[in-house]
């Protein structure tokens, strides 16, 4: 008997790279890496949004190639297509639906959750605005115990708690259209890149002890809070590595690219480790002229530690800065600067780790780097769904996931929706 290989494609439409991983979906779990493309945006994703459609096609189109041609032609194969979602239009809201325990002995039934569940969706969002994905935090019950999983509890009165990711929906269409310009026509699946890069790094203690995700890219910067396996916040700040960057360009009247690559390489930080007071480099003219070490270092660690300030007083805003057992993990390109952990560190005052993809397999190897986080999340969780939906099982990672993007997505997360547990992470 012949095995029908179950093909996933992710995709990440980001603002230094567009990137594409095809992967096999293991019959005994898990996923192997077939295929792979990548190129640089060339400025046709601008903050994690697509600032130009014809151009960014045409790249779209050579990484397809590259994928296609580098996993046997299969990308055409793909039973599912997931792609990372962000940008300045992403938010979140926390929902709470409420149940009554109408059973003769109060046990809270699988009817019971399937109810609170729904209930706690049924907050109006803006005409323009569309859910992305939604996600269990956790259940209380009688107001006041805080329980992982409420089945056969005996409550009075049962409450769920969960998250719900949504944006605009032109904006998320777009990430959708473009791949069926593309010559996708099999279901679109997106992800939010925050919860993708939560899937592809995170352990099951961080989870578990309470976690924040940073994941800094070139032009957006996503976070997601994690506390006894649920998720309790998330969001998207529409600044990234790239705006460090463009700072140093203009105070120091250097070239961009020049900068760029001054962070990329690392040459800055052996300068600093050398204990060298000057750094030689070219100007917007063409001149080399000797900048101070000290000027360098102030511009990076201003523009860092205003990124990390801003979600430090979200989270606690939030009243959940003391749900971090585990530290914090940062990850994407900017984890790659030695001094983005530190300066998370000294904000945050609890431990960090660089966040990167550990458990990756397959022929296509080099996406153990935190720059492919976030697509080795999309890909594992495309073969997460894809699982879920040929074999119904509920050994997953994230809680019950709704997209109501489409009729053909509702009618699938409906199916999902009497399951008798909440997939989790």
């Amino acid at each position: 008997m012949f095995h029908q290989r179950n093909i996933i494609t992710a995709v990440e439409l980001g603002t230094s790279k567009i990137c594409v991983l095809v992967g096999e979906a293991l019959p005994e779990g898990g996923i192997s890496v077939i295929g792979r493309g990548e190129a640089s945006s060339e400025n046709a994703i601008c903050k994690g949004e697509i600032s130009d459609m014809s151009a960014a096609l045409d790249i779209l189109m050579r990484v397809i190639d590259e994928a296609d041609e580098s996993s046997g032609r299969q990308v055409n194969g793909s039973s599912l297509i997931a792609v990372a979602v962000t940008g300045a239009s992403i938010n979140s809201y926390q929902g709470i639906g409420t149940v009554f325990v109408k059973s003769e002995n109060h046990r809270v039934s699988d009817d019971d959750i399937d109810e609170a569940l729904q209930n706690a969706q049924v907050k109006p969002l803006p005409f323009d605005q569309t859910i992305i994905n939604t996600f269990d935090s956790y259940f209380m019950l009688d107001g006041c115990r805080r329980v992982r999983n409420p089945s056969d509890q005996v409550a009075d009165k049962f409450e769920a708690y969960i998250h719900v990711i949504h944006g605009d929906t032109n904006r998320i269409e777009n990430f959708k259209s473009i791949l069926r310009d593309a010559g996708f026509d099999e279901e679109i699946i997106p992800a939010f890149s925050g919860i993708a890069s939560a899937y592809g790094i995170l352990t099951e203690e961080e989870k578990e002890n309470g976690v924040l995700l940073v994941d800094m890219g070139a032009g957006t910067s996503e976070y997601i809070v994690i506390y006894n396996m649920g998720v309790l916040y998330s969001g998207v700040l529409p600044v990234g590595f790239d705006h460090v960057a463009n700072d140093l360009s203009i105070g120091l009247d250097l070239h961009i690219s020049t900068c760029r690559k001054m962070l990329r390489d690392g040459s800055i930080m052996q300068h600093i480790h050398d204990r060298k007071g000057f750094v030689e480099l070219k100007t917007v003219n063409g001149n080399v002229r000797k900048v101070p070490l000290s000027s360098i270092e102030k511009i990076i660690d201003l523009r860092l530690r205003e990124i990390f300030q801003i979600i430090h007083r979200k989270i606690k805003d939030q009243g959940i800065i003391n749900n971090l057992g585990a530290g914090g993990v940062i990850s994407g390109g900017a984890a790659l600067f030695p001094r983005t952990s530190e300066i998370f560190k000294e904000v945050f005052e609890f431990p960090v780790r660089i966040g990167q993809p550990f458990d990756a397999s397959g022929a296509v190897t080099g996406i153990e780097n935190p720059r492919y986080s976030t697509i080795w999340g999309v890909l594992k969780f495309g073969e997460e769904l894809s699982r879920i939906l040929t074999t119904k099982e509920k050994r997953g990672v994230f809680s019950r996931m709704l997209n109501p993007l489409d009729n053909a997505a509702n009618r699938f997360w409906q199916g999902m929706s009497n399951l008798k547990n909440s997939i989790k992470f």
